[in-house]
C-alpha cells in the first residue's frame, strides 16, 4: 500500500489487497511455517482507504520475526502487532475500560472496528494525559539507549522509573497509588516533581517500616569500663511510640560499632555528637558513654576509640542519641552487609530533553554520581527477624523488595534481588544467619530531600 502525501502523491492500494480469501490463508500458513523470511511477508487488515484517520489505512496484523523469544523460544516465527492484539487481548480479558494515553486517540476508532469486524465484546478505550516526572526519562527508546551504553544495569535498575525499576527500589505500591490519586486524570500532559513522589513513599514507609539501626564506615568503640563478657539483651520497638508494630531484641555488648559521621577528633560548637572527652548516648541504651582515647592505625586514620560507660547515679541526661551496632557473634550481630546502594536522580536537571539540541544529547545530562555503592556496613540483628517475616509469609520468594525497613537517621531501604538468601524454607531464627551467604541493600528514599539536585534552570 502506498500511504501517499504532498511528496508521494495520492494514496493508493496493494496490488495484493483483493487477493481470494483461500489463497490469503495459504500465505499466511505459509509464513506461519517459515516459509518467508523477516521483511518478505506480512498480513494486513482490509479497512477503509478512504477514512481520513491513518489509522484505517490497512493495518499490519502479522509479522515474520524469527528472533528467539524469552519464553517460546523459535516455536513461533509470526507475532501479532499492538493494533492487532490490543483491543483482542482486552475483549478476551473482559476488560471494561481500556486506558490509554492521548496519543492513541486516533487508534480509538480502529480498536472499535476490529472488535466490531470480528463481532466480539467491544471494550471502551478512555484517554488520558501523560504523567512525566522530573529528572528521568520514560521513552523506551531513550530508556534502551541508556541500557545498551551501560549507563545503567537494566530495565529494572532503580534510578529508573520502570515499574520493575521502582519495585526494585523498594517503592511500595500502595505509596504510587496514593500518590496518583491526589492527581486526578486530565488529558493534559502532566509533569511532577520526582521529590513529590519521594514524599508519598516516605510517608507511607515511615508508618509501615520497622526501624533498625545500622552504620556506614563503622568506627569500633571499646567500653573500657564494662566487663569482657558483659552481654544485655535489649527490647527495642519496630517503631518508637506504636507498640502495635511489635518489637525486637538485640544484644549489647563491651565491644560496639558506631557510624563513622558520628565522630571527630577535633570537635566544634556545631557538631553534637560524639568526640575526645565529649558525652552522647547510645540509643536504647541505658546510659550514655564519653569518649576517653582515640587509636589511630600507622596511616592516622582512626580504627578504634575507647569509652567510658557513664552508669553513675544522677549522671546529666545527655543532648544526643546515635545508632550503633553490638558487636556479638553468639546473636550473629553485627550483619555484614556486602553492599549498600545509594541512589540519585539519574539525571541532574529536572528535564533532560532540554539537551536535544547539545551534541549527545540528553546524553550529555546523566549524573555521573547518581549511584554509591558502600561497602563494609553493618547492622543489627534485627534484620533477621524481618527476613524470617518475609520467608514464612512471601509466597513467591522472589519480592526481595518486599524486605523493607527504616536505617535509623540514614533512610529506607529494600533488600536487593542480587543477595543471595540460601535456602529461607522453614529456617529458624537460630539458622537463618548460617543460610544468608550475602546481603545488598537499595535505599528506597533517604530520610529527608536530598540536597545534590540541582535547582531548575
Amino acid at each position: 500500500m502506498h500511504r501517499g502525501g504532498p511528496e508521494r502523491g495520492p494514496r493508493t492500494a496493494c496490488v495484493h489487497r483483493n487477493r481470494p480469501v483461500q489463497e490469503s490463508l495459504d500465505l499466511f500458513e505459509k509464513m506461519k511455517s517459515g516459509g518467508f523470511e523477516e521483511g518478505e511477508a506480512i498480513l494486513r487488515m482490509k479497512m477503509d482507504l478512504e477514512s481520513g484517520n491513518p489509522q484505517f489505512w490497512d493495518l499490519v496484523a502479522y509479522r515474520v520475526l524469527k528472533t528467539p523469544h524469552h519464553r517460546t523460544g523459535s516455536e513461533w516465527i509470526i507475532y501479532p502487532t499492538y493494533d492487532y492484539t490490543h483491543c483482542l487481548v482486552d475483549s478476551f480479558e473482559n476488560i471494561t475500560h481500556s486506558l490509554c494515553t492521548v496519543e492513541f486517540t486516533q487508534s480509538r476508532a480502529s480498536y472499535y472496528w476490529l472488535c466490531d469486524a470480528l463481532e466480539v465484546y467491544k471494550p471502551v478505550q478512555w484517554e488520558y494525559g501523560r504523567l512525566n516526572v522530573t529528572n528521568t526519562i520514560l521513552s523506551k527508546r531513550k530508556i534502551a539507549e541508556l541500557v545498551n551504553k551501560k549507563h545503567v544495569f537494566d530495565w529494572d535498575d532503580p534510578r529508573l522509573y520502570t515499574l520493575p525499576a521502582i519495585r526494585r527500589r523498594g517503592v511500595p505500591p500502595q505509596a504510587i497509588n496514593n500518590f496518583v490519586h491526589t492527581l486526578g486524570v486530565t488529558k493534559s500532559d502532566t509533569v511532577i516533581e520526582a521529590t513529590k513522589l519521594d514524599a508519598f513513599v516516605r510517608d507511607y514507609l515511615n508508618e509501615t517500616a520497622p526501624r533498625l539501626m545500622g552504620v556506614f564506615n563503622p568506627i569500633k568503640v571499646v567500653i573500657e569500663n564494662l566487663p569482657e563478657n558483659h552481654e544485655q539483651l535489649l527490647t527495642v520497638q519496630n517503631k518508637p511510640r506504636d507498640p502495635s508494630m511489635g518489637e525486637h531484641t538485640i544484644p549489647f555488648t563491651r565491644v560496639v560499632w558506631i557510624d563513622g559521621s558520628d565522630f571527630r577528633e577535633v570537635d566544634d560548637k556545631d557538631f553534637f555528637r560524639l568526640a575526645p572527652g565529649k558525652t552522647v548516648g547510645l540509643l536504647n541504651v541505658p546510659c550514655p558513654i564519653t569518649c576517653t582515647k582515640v587509636i589511630k592505625d600507622d596511616n592516622g586514620k582512626v580504627v578504634e576509640l575507647v569509652a567510658r560507660y557513664e552508669d553513675a547515679p544522677g549522671f546529666k541526661r545527655p543532648k544526643t542519641y546515635i545508632q550503633w551496632v553490638a558487636e556479638s557473634p553468639k546473636h550473629g550481630s553485627p550483619v555484614r552487609l556486602d553492599e549498600v546502594r545509594l541512589f540519585e536522580r539519574l539525571f541532574n536537571h529536572p528535564n533532560p530533553q532540554d539537551k536535544r539540541d547539545v551534541p549527545g544529547g540528553y546524553l550529555t545530562d546523566v549524573n555521573p554520581d547518581s549511584l554509591s555503592i558502600e561497602k563494609g556496613a553493618l547492622i543489627e540483628v534485627g534484620l533477621w527477624d524481618i527476613m524470617n517475616r518475609w520467608a514464612k509469609e512471601s509466597e513467591s520468594k522472589t519480592d526481595y523488595e518486599a524486605m523493607r525497613f527504616q536505617m535509623t537517621r540514614i533512610g529506607y531501604f529494600c533488600v536487593d534481588k542480587e543477595s543471595d538468601l540460601g535456602d529461607l524454607n522453614g529456617t529458624t531464627h537460630g539458622s537463618l544467619k548460617d543460610a544468608v551467604k550475602k546481603v545488598v541493600l537499595n535505599r528506597t528514599v533517604p530520610l529527608q530531600v536530598s540536597n545534590t539536585l540541582k535547582k531548575q534552570d
